[in-house]
């Protein structure tokens, strides 16, 4: 998709067809914690031996609630499916149709230019660091998007790079549903949410009974659309949903994230095959990011839209793709056995995250986002 001067001319849309933006600053917070949960996943461990030798209550559930962490990642595909939909249907009713040129072209001024920053640095890291290896054939997925799929058939790569398995979700849903949203009304997208909702269960179900390995249910794109489906069925009723109150607020946050933790509890980090708790398990941790994104639509709290909250939303895609990196430096400076010097470290790691993704955001994505807003015909947040 090339972006020369000679196709912006072409595709970019008049003044006069632009809608007014469309912004909702609690969804920016929102995508922090969603961070969060993932670096505190990626950053201490599961063993509640670690827990146990702090003195801590219940060590156990500290295990848990640091493995639900991972479940950010669902939060995250619930709310770009929200967003990505919610764009498309005001972009059709305001402008009186969707244009696929110019969807493309914002997605790729958004997502391509850390991402692909991402893979070089990885296959950098892989040539010139030990704990680092990213072999050729990791490097062709991300490339050709299917990043995840070849997770799902070798498993993790031990490198900076790995987090991209989930932009590779992102993109395929991308590629596919503006095409659903452009062809279908309201009605038939209601029907292809809740096709791609069933379509999650289903496939896990068939996985785990075909005795494939975990890796199928955890990277594969059709055993992980149910977050996706959710967050796109809750933008086709975001003007029918009811207002909810604060106490509503809570429960439905609060349920959704012990929902993470007991789910999380039971899943096996095992390799091998895998069970049909791994079915029940993965369709509550959807559910409950579900329901943690309805709990925070339109909230005004704070703790959502406070100005720190926002501002780290907004270098959060930043925060996930860099957060290895951040981590890889804080270990280079430090070299932590275990107890508080671990603990330390990940805290290093953590200014280092946020310096990087800062960075990114100034000089890698923002001129990149100025450009985006000539392909728009919805306006969304401000650079």
């Amino acid at each position: 998709m090339s972006l020369s001067t000679e196709v912006i001319n072409e595709v970019a849309p008049s003044r006069a067809s632009v809608t007014n933006r469309f912004y909702q600053p609690e969804l920016d917070g929102l995508r922090f914690y969603a961070f969060l949960g993932v670096f505190v996943c990626h950053t201490l461990p599961f063993e509640t031996s670690f827990y146990r030798s702090f003195h801590l209550p219940l060590p156990w559930l500290w295990g848990a609630v640091v493995k639900a962490g991972a479940a950010g990642v669902d939060l995250f595909f619930a709310l770009s499916a929200f967003l990505i939909t919610s764009l498309l249907l005001k972009e059709r009713l305001e402008t009186g149709g969707i244009s696929l040129k110019l969807f493309y072209a914002r997605r790729v001024l958004r997502i391509w230019p850390l991402y692909f920053l991402v893979i070089a640095l990885g296959i950098v890291l892989s040539h010139t660091m030990s704990n680092q290896n990213l072999p050729w054939f990791y490097v062709a997925g991300y490339l050709l998007f299917v990043g995840n799929w070849v997770h799902a058939v070798f498993g993790r790569p031990e490198s900076i790079a790995f987090p991209l398995w989930t932009v590779s979700i992102e993109e395929q849903f991308y590629l596919i549903w503006p095409l659903l949203v452009k062809k279908f009304e309201r009605r038939g997208l209601i029907i292809s949410g809740i096709v791609m909702f069933l379509l999650a269960t289903a496939c896990r179900v068939g996985l785990v009974l075909a005795g494939v390995s975990g890796g199928y249910i955890y990277y594969g794109s059709t055993a992980r659309c149910d977050s996706i489906a959710l967050g796109s069925l809750m933008a086709l009723f975001a003007d029918r949903l009811p207002r909810l109150t604060s106490g509503t607020r809570l429960l439905l946050v609060g349920g959704g994230l012990m929902g993470w933790i007991v789910s999380s509890a039971w899943l096996t980090d095992q390799p091998g095959p895998i069970s049909m708790r791994e079915v029940s398990g993965r369709l509550i941790i959807s559910l409950a990011a579900g329901a943690i994104l309805y709990g925070c639509l339109y909230s005004r709290t704070k703790l959502l839209t406070g100005p720190w909250f926002v501002s780290l939303g907004k270098v959060s895609y930043g925060l996930y793709l860099l957060h290895l990196v951040g981590l890889l430096i804080a270990k280079s400076l430090i070299h932590p056995i275990s107890g508080m010097a671990l603990l330390g470290t990940k805290a290093i790691g953590f200014v280092v995250t946020l310096i990087l993704a800062f960075a990114s955001y100034r000089w890698v994505e923002s001129p990149f986002l100025r450009l985006k807003d000539r392909f728009a015909r919805v306006l969304s947040r401000p650079v």
